[in-house]
């Protein structure tokens, strides 16, 4: 049978319909997020520590995914180069010790970490800061590893940073971060007076800052678990 003009054209015209030129990349195409990280890169801070009646200190640490492609089910490790530190709680993530070495594992919220992006957890331990002399995310070393922040004795002081901290992450705010500043000043004189059983009421207001309405709105559910896992932490040392 003889093919004319006219069906030449209509198939012609169909297949530059079907295949057209210049079509974007697929999702398919761009980097899967997998289970393992070429490279990464860890900065620790330690964010206040107390001594006296116990010992204790608050730190976080951020890892930063410097790939090209996301991590998914990741296991973040890091060992602390002194003695005696032990993790009591840890948030953005689950985690276990065995000696010197505490590893973490991710909740359903932060279970893949994007290209380019960074990974935060903070923590409460009991001991001496012992800054992590090494850190690996699904088994790779993160390189640059470095230490921030400076010791701050008192346990007022510690949560006076943890509470700078929150805000400068912009996690507090409004009526009820007046609230916890005025909590933690009158903790400190407290603390400068060694009246401990004031010092263990105004903590425990500070507590109870965030049982009110306002502070759902204030303050930021990172923010909260934060901030209430150095203050139980505090408590604990302060009974």
């Amino acid at each position: 049978m003889k093919t004319g003009p006219a069906v030449l054209a209509v198939a012609t015209l169909t297949a530059s319909i079907a295949t057209p030129v210049g079509t974007p990349a697929s999702a398919s195409s761009r980097p899967a997020p997998t289970t393992t990280v070429e490279s990464c890169k860890a900065v620790y801070s330690l964010n206040g520590t107390w001594t006296g009646r116990a010992t204790g200190f608050t730190s976080t640490l951020r890892v930063y995914n410097t790939t090209t492609a996301s991590v998914t089910d990741w296991t973040l490790v890091f060992t602390f180069s002194g003695a005696g530190q032990r993790v009591t709680r840890l948030w953005d993530g689950t985690f276990s010790q065995l000696g010197h070495r505490v590893t973490v594992h991710p909740t359903a919220a932060n279970r893949t970490i994007a290209a380019g992006k960074q990974l935060t957890i903070g923590f409460v331990a009991s001991g001496v800061d012992g800054s992590p002399r090494s850190v690996t995310l699904s088994g790779t070393a993160c390189t640059e590893t470095a230490s921030r922040g400076h010791v701050v004795p008192g346990a007022a002081a510690a949560l006076h940073n943890a509470l700078a901290s929150q805000v400068a992450a912009g996690h507090a705010s409004g009526g009820t971060l007046l609230a916890l500043r005025h909590r933690v000043s009158q903790m400190q004189r407290d603390e400068s007076r060694d009246n401990v059983k004031a010092e263990i009421s105004h903590l425990n207001g500070f507590i109870r800052e965030f049982h009110w309405p306002a502070a759902k709105v204030d303050v930021t559910p990172e923010g909260t678990t934060a901030l209430l896992a150095v203050a139980q932490a505090t408590l604990t040392n302060l009974r």
